[in-house]
């Protein structure tokens, strides 16, 4: 039920990062292809997005289907996120980032069909946050929020989860995605936990790319604007969202 639903916030976007220029420098190293055995990835949005001038607020489920017992225990995603800020002069500025996170998975059933599928522990989600927009300076006319979320099965070792079942993770599985993700990130997590552990068994081939967008004109009319999408790869997302304030 949703109303058990106690996400981990995803983060909030502080002024602090915005001003010291925070941002991450894109891994050079180049993914691996690894075989995978077939399964697919449904996303849903547990409750209406919340959008205003300084944010948004948005939680999603998930669920894995496979005709196989998979024998991974995690659901791992790859975020990257872009912030870029427009001013009244015509100059932009971009601060950038990448976050690799763990979510427990489980076996909740098999169905008349011998399909698997597997969910996030009970009263885990996926929250995607911003907040602190309208305390930009007044020279900032408009704020664009990208992120791009891979998400697969892995098996994950060593990380330090919470009861809930989520965790940082230093890296994917051959270097090509680094966490980097500023202090103020996930605050709660990173305060009390390791970012630490490793991938095994990345089932990547088969992964799903969703994307999250957010973009401000503070004077304009129609906005703001938020879209959460299926971007690529097996899977889909229920009830796509476009919103406009």
């Amino acid at each position: 039920m949703i109303s058990t639903f106690r996400p981990l916030t995803l983060g909030a976007l502080l002024l602090a990062m915005l001003a010291a220029g925070c941002s991450s420098t894109p891994a050079t190293v180049e993914r691996q292809q690894r075989e995978s055995p077939p399964y697919s990835i449904i996303v849903r949005q547990e409750r209406s997005a919340r959008v205003s001038s300084d944010g948004f607020s948005a939680t999603f489920g998930f669920e894995v289907i496979s005709p196989l017992d998979l024998a991974r225990n995690s659901l791992v995603q790859e975020l990257t996120q872009e912030v870029v800020l427009e001013r009244k002069d015509g100059s932009t500025s971009t601060r950038s980032f990448g976050l690799v996170e763990a979510f427990k998975l489980e076996r909740v059933f098999i169905d008349a069909q011998g399909q698997n599928h597997y969910r996030l522990l009970f009263g885990q989600g996926d929250h995607h946050s911003i907040k602190g927009l309208s305390e930009l300076p007044a020279d900032v006319i408009g704020v664009t929020v990208k992120r791009r979320v891979f998400a697969y099965v892995a098996n994950v070792y060593g990380a330090d989860f919470t009861s809930n079942g989520f965790a940082h993770l230093p890296r994917n599985q051959d270097g090509s995605v680094v966490t980097e993700a500023p202090r103020k990130f996930n605050e709660h997590y990173q305060d009390s936990h390791e970012t630490r552990g490793w991938l095994e068994d990345a089932a990547d081939s088969l992964g799903l790319v969703y994307r999250i967008e957010y973009h401000l004109v503070r004077t304009g009319s129609g906005s703001p604007q938020f879209v959460m999408d299926h971007a690529g790869g097996l899977g889909y997302v229920e009830e796509p969202t476009v919103i406009v304030r």
